[in-house]
């Protein structure tokens, strides 16, 4: 299993995420703290922290499966 997570951001350049333990640790080193707070926010708020952390819940929405499914059988 990979160490890191690496995500492209459009402000903060490559973001590589930890997978023990979350840390995000930038490869541009003179980054503004600003700019580093936008795309830790943008990162915990897309999903990427937890994803590299293995936290994400990969069950599927039943009810939404049953939904569709019964849209498609209307013919």
């Amino acid at each position: 299993m990979q160490k890191h997570l690496s995500v492209i951001t459009h402000a903060a350049g490559i973001v590589h995420i930890n997978r023990q333990n979350g840390h995000l640790f930038w490869e541009e080193e003179n980054l503004d703290p600003v700019v580093k707070q936008y795309a830790k926010k943008y990162l915990v708020q897309e999903g990427f922290v937890e994803q590299a952390l293995g936290v994400l819940n990969p069950e599927t929405n039943e009810s939404a499966d049953l939904f569709l499914d019964d849209i498609l059988r209307k013919d």
